[in-house]
């Protein structure tokens, strides 16, 4: 398995440069921690942020479906 091939297939795959990926996948991946961070705060005190943590992993499963959906309008 080549790393190299299957990183440029996946790219390819996703119609994006090496560059709009890896500023796709980083900002979804910060978005992935705040939202954790925020739930792990909500566990430990209840009152706090009792809705955020749901909605963030919302908000980034609605962008992933709505990328995927661009993708196959291209």
């Amino acid at each position: 398995m080549n790393i190299i091939k299957n990183s440029v297939k996946h790219l390819k795959e996703n119609r994006m440069t090496y560059v709009e990926h890896l500023v796709f996948a980083f900002g979804y991946g910060c978005g992935c921690i705040k939202a954790g961070f925020l739930l792990m705060i909500h566990s430990i005190i209840p009152a706090l942020y009792p809705r955020t943590g749901s909605k963030l992993i919302t908000k980034l499963g609605r962008s992933f479906t709505m990328h995927k959906k661009n993708i196959a309008n291209k």
